[in-house]
């Protein structure tokens, strides 16, 4: 087996922490390549539901005064790669709406921002159970002057699936009065879950703002001994959790057919909405 080298973090860091970068034989797939772009002016929206073993690259041009909005929601049987590349424009936005629902999934994304006041959103979501994992690597590169980049993940995790998320924000010089957020929640409900969350921040220009946080934990043991004394059984006050933390992602989705397919994926039906 060959392996190759992908997620690459900016910045290396211990080697010992397993975040560095992943290895993935990615000869033994198929590839995908799918083509976005957005003429000046133009608003469009591109939703993939993703279910089969291989290797996807999503390349994204959004031209001056554009938007795209792409979502995509993995439910794969087996293992994954995606790769998402945008180039955004002066004036112009891209908004990634992504939701990880099992699978052995490879995922990089790389955003640049080259115009001026070029914006960039995403909303990642995960619920990750048994023997699944995923890695995420962001990069979110700062050009233009002015531009804008608001970075949310959060997810759940289960028996023992593991999920790295590595979450850049990048200030080229030249990027004046550019501002970069990013933030994490990881709600563990096991004790053989494994979370590496890892926020950067590299920065070759003064004149900017970037901040980043994370929120890691498990339920609060009041909250689930109040929510039971109400007759409210543990599996569904879990089940309950996972789905609140999930709810902003679903909220950004607007395909009522793909939001019907997550929902028996995740086994609620119409009466539980």
């Amino acid at each position: 087996m060959s392996t190759t080298k992908l997620n690459t973090l900016p910045v290396p860091t211990y080697r010992w922490l397993g975040v560095n970068f992943a290895e993935c034989d990615i000869s033994i797939y198929e590839t995908e390549d799918t083509e976005i772009t957005a003429q000046s002016g133009e608003n469009r929206t591109e939703v993939a539901f993703i279910e089969k073993e291989g290797v996807s690259n999503t390349n994204i041009t959004v031209a001056d005064n554009s938007k795209v909005k792409l979502v995509q929601i993995f439910d794969v049987q087996g293992s994954a790669v995606s790769n998402v590349t945008a180039e955004v424009g002066e004036n112009a936005g891209f908004e990634l709406v992504q939701l990880y629902l099992g699978g052995d999934i490879v995922s990089g994304i790389l955003t640049d921002l080259k115009g001026r006041k070029a914006q960039f959103s995403a909303d990642i979501g995960y619920i990750l159970d048994e023997d699944d994992s995923l890695d995420i690597n962001l990069n979110a590169d700062h050009h233009g002057r002015k531009t804008l980049s608001e970075i949310n993940a959060r997810g759940v995790l289960k028996g023992t699936a593991k999920k790295v998320f590595k979450g850049t924000i990048d200030f080229k010089k030249g990027a004046v009065g550019a501002v970069g957020s990013e933030k994490e929640e990881v709600l563990l409900m096991s004790d053989t879950a494994v979370n590496k969350t890892v926020p950067l921040i590299l920065c070759a220009e003064e004149d900017v703002e970037g901040s980043h946080g994370a929120s890691i934990g498990r339920l609060d043991e009041r909250q689930v001994f109040y929510m039971q004394s109400r007759g409210i059984s543990e599996e569904k006050i879990y089940d309950i959790a996972a789905q609140a933390k999930l709810r902003q992602i679903l909220d950004r989705i607007d395909d009522e057919a793909v939001i019907k397919k997550i929902n028996e994926k995740l086994g609620r039906g119409e009466e539980d909405e």
